[in-house]
């Protein structure tokens, strides 16, 4: 009995999945017949897709880690995880390690099997149980809150935090329900995060982390930084060495930039537009921003000894 039951799930699964794969094949289809409107039907599909490639081509992570121009047109209309995963994972150790994901923007089954992550035991920490979990490949699942982790110090080679700091101290309801943990408390408190992310890499260990950058924008749900705030972020961290990228996004994709060009950004809130709400009158900008129109990642090296105050 218990084989038959197991061939009828492995049959049941089968089958779901080739139903969503033809759904997401149809939603795809749509969104490259279409104009490409950021968040319009297809826009996931086809940032997944984006984001595929982009993982797996390897002269595309050694212009990130090289710092050097982006291709022409790279990112057109897409948001800023197109910058900052490729990103992150270009500056991921060849040798093997333990690598830490504060805030679960790795939680793709592409992205955890990239040839970047390949030699890295890798843990993911967020606040609530992703939709998708990927067990099978190996990687750790846990659950709390970045301003007290509860890890041991010094447990980890590489922590990487991609676009959650931003969301510490502030209303994460759309992402952990009503949950304590997700109320909204003091914007300050991301440097609490900032000093457990610290706390938990080991003396030499690298932090990479990235933000939506520009003017300061307080959204309620997230903070945008702006250079004082990027400032203070470094300087609390105290690190042994430190390199700041910054990019920006213009109508015909995403380049390299620097602070001075970028300090007036100013975040499009897709949720506030009529792409979300029915009753807005709000339409997408000229720009077709999907949401930051610059991010700042930086590489913050932890000092092999701790500097006493």
């Amino acid at each position: 009995m218990p084989d038959i039951l197991g061939k009828a799930l492995r049959v049941k699964n089968s089958l779901r999945d080739l139903a969503f794969e033809r759904i997401r094949r149809r939603r795809l289809s749509v969104y490259l017949g279409s104009e490409r409107r950021p968040w319009s039907t297809g826009y996931w599909e086809f940032r997944e897709q984006s984001l595929q490639a982009a993982v797996q081509d390897e002269s595309l992570l050694t212009t990130f880690r090289a710092g050097n121009d982006l291709p022409k047109g790279y990112g057109h209309r897409l948001d800023a995880r197109i910058i900052e995963i490729p990103w992150a994972l270009s500056h991921v150790d060849a040798q093997p390690g333990s690598f830490l994901d504060a805030g679960s923007a790795l939680n793709y089954d592409f992205v955890l099997t990239s040839p970047a992550l390949q030699q890295q035991k890798v843990t993911i920490v967020t606040l609530a149980p992703e939709g998708h979990a990927f067990w099978q490949l190996g990687v750790s699942y846990h659950f709390g809150d970045l301003r007290k982790l509860d890890f041991r110090s010094g447990l980890f080679d590489m922590v990487c935090c991609i676009s959650t700091i931003e969301h510490i101290g502030m209303d994460n309801s759309m992402y952990a329900g009503n949950a304590d943990i997700a109320r909204r408390g003091d914007p300050a408190e991301f440097l609490l995060a900032v000093g457990e992310l610290k706390r938990v890499l080991k003396p030499g260990g690298k932090l990479c982390i990235t933000f939506p950058f520009g003017r300061y924008e307080n959204h309620g749900w997230f903070q945008q930084f702006d250079a004082p705030l990027l400032d203070q972020l470094v300087t609390s961290f105290q690190p042994s060495e430190f390199r700041e990228h910054i990019f920006r996004y213009e109508p015909d994709g995403w380049r390299r930039s620097n602070r001075q060009d970028c300090a007036g950004c100013e975040f499009f809130d897709v949720h506030e537009s009529k792409q979300f709400n029915s009753g807005s009158a709000i339409d997408l900008p000229d720009d077709y921003a999907a949401g930051e129109r610059a991010v700042a990642c930086l590489v913050l090296h932890k000092q092999l000894q701790t500097i006493s105050n």
